[in-house]
């Protein structure tokens, strides 16, 4: 059963719900920015709604000078209008930090339950660690088989986090509720849960929906094995166990059912009573609804002893409650009963990216294939002048170089559609439809615009799932934890419970 809502009136939760507030008074000015789609730029003269003074600076400006700007690059000289700096202020003010490297960025309930800090100075004594204490270093270069650099930044920053969590867990709850378990969510090919039981010397349970990524993980578990084996005949680990199964947040007994699959996994492939040993939650970027569902499954369960994620694709997050299926957002109370919180699609599809890679983007100069925006605008106007019901329809993604042209561009787009719903030579050359894509520059900082304003929709999903686990009096940590130019979803949610 869930734990009873309580109210923290801790520092943190107060700027919390602080910070939400504000941040809404914010988008009912400019939230129409994140709300716009930019296909529709030509066709909704999106440029026109922005302010004039806006506009009339902004006409002259170039991408690179407003990424440079953008990014707080002391060299731009130039007179901004004052409402866009306020905003540009107003914007970094409210948004999680986002420097993994600074400290200042992390968020600590202090409403009760241990600390982070604690948690870092305690030191797990457990011989049987797998690899951890091992002196030789060059046995870390098997766990980087088949892993992108992307995806090893990432594994390499959570694993550590994990072990700190888990550490402290181990020291609560003592003898009677150790958590001896890490259940992986989205584990995909199980490039965590190997590190986690090879490294670690813990015991992982992945569960992954699709099943040929659960049987691919099998087979470079047993090729790791291998491997370390020739070098360490001694070795003694359990392997990580995969489970197919897809977790769906619904109106049945959604945890029951998972501690039960999870329990019996426990039982027959580690010799582990599931009540009794408990479990942690590790999720790295679980998507859309599924951070929401793990949440949920945390607060409902004793047995659940931590949970650490990193959540993802938060446009797929389920906005409405219906019959069948519990919204992703909003999940605290707080939230629920605040008029002021919705969301759109759109808004939280742009919160999805970097707004650091954005800037690096345009300061640099490597943005003329940002010149698809500006064709996919221009292309819309032309399917709705050929047929209304065509609006917003899904084209084929195309790659733009500097050499594909527009003509190109519509060509391959549209390959699927009807020969008659295809544009023609007369579409392609309309005098308004080269005025059009000479404009691309000025979509090109309408986007700017928006990615300025998307780590704010960001910060409130984030601090709505803050809440959540404060409401429940699960005292939450929520810090940056990765370089976002390497992963843009770099915070990283936790929570440990205390010892029954």
């Amino acid at each position: 059963m869930a734990a009873p809502v309580v109210t923290c009136t801790c520092r943190i939760c107060s700027k919390a719900r602080v910070t939400l507030e504000r941040i809404f008074n914010v988008l009912d000015t400019y939230g129409w920015l994140l709300d716009s789609y930019v296909v529709d730029f030509f066709q909704e003269q999106l440029w026109e709604r922005l302010p004039s003074s806006w506009r009339t600076d902004l006409q002259t400006v170039s991408p690179d000078e407003f990424g440079k700007w953008l990014a707080g690059d002391i060299s731009c000289s130039r007179v901004w209008p004052l409402s866009l700096l306020a905003l540009r202020q107003v914007a970094r003010d409210l948004q999680l930090k986002r420097d993994h490297q600074n400290d200042e960025g992390a968020w600590r309930c202090d409403g009760g339950g241990k600390s982070e800090s604690n948690s870092e100075n305690f030191v797990l004594e457990n011989k049987n660690v797998g690899l951890r204490d091992s002196p030789n270093k060059k046995h870390n270069n098997l766990f980087l088989k088949h892993v992108k650099i992307k995806k090893r930044h990432e594994i390499q920053q959570i694993a550590r986090r994990f072990y700190i969590f888990f550490t402290q867990i181990c020291a609560d709850c003592a003898q009677e509720s150790s958590a001896k378990c890490i259940v992986d969510v989205g584990a995909g090919v199980g490039h965590l849960a190997r590190s986690l039981a090879f490294k670690y010397g813990l015991h992982v349970t992945c569960i992954e929906q699709d099943a040929l990524l659960s049987q691919q993980a099998r087979k470079w578990d047993n090729e790791l094995l291998v491997s370390l084996s020739k070098r360490l005949p001694d070795l003694q680990v359990d392997m990580p166990r995969h489970v197919s199964i897809k977790l769906e947040s619904t109106n049945s007994d959604l945890s029951g059912t998972i501690t039960e699959d999870i329990g019996r996994i426990f039982s027959d492939n580690f010799n582990l009573n599931g009540q009794k040993s408990g479990f942690g939650i590790a999720g790295l970027h679980p998507c859309g609804d599924l951070a929401a569902t793990l949440l949920r499954l945390y607060t409902s369960r004793c047995d659940a002893r931590f949970i650490c994620i990193v959540g993802c694709c938060y446009m797929k997050l389920t906005l409405e409650n219906s019959a069948d299926v519990s919204n992703g957002y909003p999940l605290s109370k707080y939230l629920s009963s605040f008029a002021k919180h919705k969301l759109s699609y759109t808004a939280l599809e742009v919160a999805c990216h970097a707004i650091e890679s954005y800037c690096d983007k345009l300061k640099t100069g490597n943005y003329e294939d940002l010149i698809v925006h500006a064709y996919r605008a221009a292309l819309e106007t032309i399917l709705i002048k050929r047929n209304s019901q065509l609006r917003h329809s899904q084209v084929r993604n195309v790659k733009v170089t500097r050499s594909v042209t527009f003509e190109q561009y519509c060509t391959a787009a549209t390959a699927g559609f009807e020969p008659n719903l295809r544009p023609e030579d007369s579409d392609l050359q309309n005098p308004q439809i080269k005025s059009y894509l000479n404009q691309w520059r000025q979509i090109v900082i309408f986007g700017a615009l928006r990615t300025m304003l998307a780590p704010l929709v960001e910060t409130v999903v984030l601090l709505d799932r803050f809440l959540y686990l404060s409401e429940g009096n699960l005292s939450p940590i929520l810090k940056p934890v990765f370089d976002p130019r390497l992963s843009p979803r770099n915070f990283l949610l936790s929570s440990m419970k205390n010892a029954e």
